[in-house]
């Protein structure tokens, strides 16, 4: 069963973002040109787009049709205090992998993969991730960095001309995992949840589900961190993920737990009290 969550309400966005994600943001809006990527987004209707897309060729989820999977999405907006549940659909594929897209109606499409795939708990983190974009507010600049693109076709030297409006979209577009990852975990209010679906959407075979030892993906995520002492490293990752929505899995991770390290996750939920907590704060001093 999964309702045995902290409901927590009052909660405001404002209250567990990320901080490079609030800075990236700010960069963002003080960039020239990017009321100009907003206005041709609502011009030409990228949204109603993006709708029929995937609402005309993806299962839709009901609490009629399937009850269980659109209790995980009811009860993500419960705990996160969303008064509007989005609509939700499902798309074959076998990645565990979910997005959300929309802006004024948001929807959020999973894969069929992530229901057959993950747990509860997991799918919860997920679902509470996708989630956490709608309720920071963070769609319309996803749609913005979707269409970067087309707007960049649509104008004299585009490429040129949008760079710095193309690169400012997609830093803050990895930035804002950040907080949507704070947000799934907030939802599923469990770690070794967060970090176990971490490592299928890593890569993790099918046949070794029953073997996973998040601990040794913990401290592949702590060695990870370390390596940003070596000024190298940085320049490898940021070419490695300059032109990527999504920072790296591993590195999600890492920010992820540190947050849980820090003990700001703490006040939300109840403190875990298990043997876990002691594994993560031991293996997390390094990262400090």
């Amino acid at each position: 069963m999964i309702r045995n969550k902290k409901i927590l309400k009052g909660l405001n966005h404002s209250q567990y973002e990320h901080p490079f994600d609030q800075k990236a943001l700010g960069a963002l809006r003080n960039t020239p040109g990017v009321d100009l990527v907003g206005n041709f987004v609502t011009k030409h209707a990228i949204e109603k787009v993006y709708t029929i897309q995937y609402t005309g060729s993806n299962l839709k989820v009901t609490s009629e049709n399937y009850p269980k999977i659109y209790e995980y999405l009811q009860y993500a907006c419960q705990i996160l205090d969303m008064p509007k549940v989005p609509e939700l659909y499902i798309e074959w594929g076998y990645s565990i992998n979910a997005f959300t897209v929309g802006s004024e109606n948001p929807i959020i499409v999973l894969s069929s993969g992530l229901i057959d795939l993950c747990n509860d708990d997991e799918i919860m983190f997920v679902i509470g991730h996708e989630c956490g974009h709608i309720k920071s507010n963070h769609m319309l600049y996803h749609m913005m960095a979707q269409a970067i693109n087309l707007f960049i076709d649509s104008i004299p030297l585009g490429n040129l001309a949008a760079a710095p409006i193309q690169y400012a979209l997609y830093y803050w577009d990895r930035m804002s995992e950040f907080t949507a990852d704070r947000a799934g975990l907030l939802c599923c209010q469990n770690k070794s949840a967060a970090i176990c679906a971490f490592m299928k959407m890593a890569g993790m075979p099918i046949k070794e589900f029953d073997n996973m030892d998040y601990r040794t993906f913990i401290q592949q995520a702590t060695e990870f961190k370390q390596l940003d002492y070596d000024a190298m490293s940085k320049v490898i990752k940021f070419i490695s993920i300059a032109d990527n929505s999504h920072p790296w899995t591993v590195m999600r991770a890492a920010e992820l737990l540190n947050w849980v390290n820090s003990g700001t996750y703490a006040q939300f939920v109840d403190v875990d009290t298990s043997d876990q907590k002691a594994i993560l704060e031991n293996l997390f001093k390094s990262l400090k």
